[in-house]
């Protein structure tokens, strides 16, 4: 929004100067050219506000009042104050540094002027339009129809009929548009309430953003400056200190949210959350309300990008907090695992069980591939865990431990099985991890460890050590395998290869960590001497072997030891 010491009662909202005159400037003193500082009092609050020109432009401005990041009534009040030529402290005036283009403009003849001018405007038809319009309609009042011709004389000018368009010409696309379309962006920013100036803004973003359907272009321009142009509005409409005029304002933009021929207009709805971002609390759960009831009326799955519809309003209903009060109104999107996920947490997080098994039970239901009923199945197990439901929690267990080995889900599914049954289901299962762990599974690499651990098998549990189990793993069982068969065990282990093939940073971060632990358990159990034989002789009678990293570890400690 455009602000200037000549046109500013034509851009600030009404209702903001009628505020902004009840205010009274003080101590206003003009510290430098164009800087302007004063206190504004506001009944019996004041407050610092600061406004720097460039020109009779406003550049900048600043206020410490809680609404200072947008033009509050205090800077309106010392703007006005400013424009009638109250007293002001002059700047001491410093020496003009002299300008050559302004020494020429002075000099030059006017008919030598206006000739070089009209030569510059018919060599150059984007400039050409954009004098026409600033010098002759600055004062118009347009209609929709106006502003399409606007929007499309344009692109004419720029792009033509051509089908592709480079940064450059997009770039003077906007260019242009920022001129000619100056007055229909600062009238509906003056009056943000009014539906006529609204009308034309919607047509002309309309109008806009259609273009970048038809063109092709590796650009970004055309939407950024739609961006620009919402992101002047939000400013402009949350400077409304009226809230029945900032819900009229608002309103707007959600009655055209909804396309009339299917499809919704997702920049409208990321506009509205911009909104509600830098909106007091009442604000955020008035707009969030107002499209939580549209979206409730308007069928969104038998409309276009209906889920993308779907997902960004329950962003917004997450985001400010308000699941709780609206948890019914959302299904989840076939094959959208991120959504549907979020949804079940949510719901088990405000304990409406019955809902999310349902919602889990239907994508269960739905999916081709059993890999994808992993994350249902777990939210199963946390909705049946907190229910106190024993006789379903024990089925998704049994479903969901070959996809988890969870040893201590292990553990629960064995006990209610008959002694016959568990013993085929316990061979089952190690056997099934076993050769997931040989697909590098660390969980069923740990399982394997845990379950012989249970049952002191430390002698099975050695042959378990391969280039599958991380040290990491090993270390909290080695001291138990060395009661078992000592000479194995550091055979074993100067013969493990590392898993060089499958790179594991997190992994790999966490042996380095255990090292020392499992160096001092070495110590304590094999003496030096021992150690430096067995480690020579393996490298001695496997000419091309490499130690693996811990018994370099090993060798490395002990040399140092010398």
């Amino acid at each position: 929004m455009t602000i200037t010491l000549k046109d500013y009662a034509d851009v600030l909202p009404k209702e903001l100067m009628a505020l902004a005159e009840k205010n009274k400037v003080r101590e206003c003193d003009e510290t430098e050219k164009g800087h302007f500082v004063a206190y504004v009092d506001d009944g019996n609050d004041s407050y610092d506000v600061v406004l720097n020109f460039t020109g009779n432009e406003l550049s900048t401005h600043t206020c410490d009042c809680k609404n200072g990041h947008t033009f509050c009534r205090h800077k309106a009040s010392l703007l006005m104050h400013i424009a009638r030529g109250k007293k002001v402290k002059a700047p001491v005036k410093a020496k003009k540094k002299e300008n050559k283009t302004e020494i020429l403009l002075d000099q030059v003849e006017a008919t030598d002027l206006k000739e070089w001018v009209r030569n510059l405007l018919h060599k150059n038809k984007d400039l050409e339009l954009s004098f026409i319009h600033y010098f002759s309609t600055i004062r118009q009042l347009y209609t929709p129809e106006d502003v399409k011709k606007l929007v499309a004389e344009a692109i004419k000018v720029v792009l033509g009929n051509r089908k592709t368009a480079e940064a450059i010409q997009l770039k003077r696309l906007t260019e242009l548009w920022t001129e000619m379309l100056r007055t229909v962006v600062e009238q509906y920013q003056a009056n943000v309430t009014d539906e006529g100036s609204f009308l034309n803004f919607h047509t002309m973003l309309e109008d806009i953003i259609s273009l970048q359907y038809k063109i092709e272009t590796t650009s970004n321009k055309l939407s950024k400056f739609v961006e620009g142009l919402l992101q002047r509005s939000a400013e402009a409409i949350n400077n409304l200190q009226i809230e029945e005029s900032w819900e009229k304002a608002i309103r707007y933009f959600i009655r055209y949210l909804i396309r009339d021929q299917g499809g919704f207009r997702s920049h409208y709805l990321v506009h509205l959350n911009n909104i509600a971002a830098i909106s007091e609390f009442a604000r955020k759960e008035k707009i969030t309300e107002l499209l939580v009831k549209q979206y409730g009326d308007a069928l969104p799955e038998s409309r276009g990008n209906a889920h993308t519809y779907t997902k960004m309003i329950f962003q917004m209903v997450e985001a400010n907090d308000l699941f709780s009060r609206y948890y019914n109104l959302f299904k989840p999107i076939p094959y959208d695992n991120d959504y549907n996920l979020k949804l079940i947490q949510l719901l088990i997080k405000n304990h409406h069980f019955e809902i999310a098994e349902k919602y889990c039970r239907a994508q269960i239901m739905s999916n081709y591939k059993t890999d994808y009923n992993v994350i249902y199945w777990e939210q199963l197990k946390e909705i049946y865990t907190l229910t106190n439901d024993e006789a379903k929690l024990a089925e998704i267990l049994a479903v969901l431990f070959p996809f988890t080995y969870d040893f201590d889900d292990y553990l629960i599914i064995a006990s209610g099985m008959p002694e016959e049954e568990r013993k085929k289901w316990r061979t089952k299962m190690l056997s099934r991890a076993s050769n997931a762990s040989n697909s590098r599974n660390t969980a069923a690499t740990v399982f394997c460890f845990r379950l012989m651990d249970y049952e002191k098998n430390y002698k099975k549990m050695i042959e378990y050590i391969d280039s599958r189990a991380s040290y990491s793993i090993i270390t909290p069982y080695f001291e138990k395998m060395i009661l078992t068969d000592k000479a194995k065990l550091i055979e074993t282990m100067l013969r493990k290869h590392d898993d060089t093939f499958w790179i594991d940073i997190e992994r790999d971060k966490k042996d380095d960590d255990c090292f020392p632990e499992l160096y001092a358990l070495v110590e304590k159990n094999y003496t030096p001497q021992y150690l430096k034989i067995i480690i020579a002789k393996e490298e001695k009678d496997r000419k091309y072997y490499r130690l693996n990293r811990f018994m370099s570890y090993v060798k490395e400690r002990l040399e140092n030891r010398e």
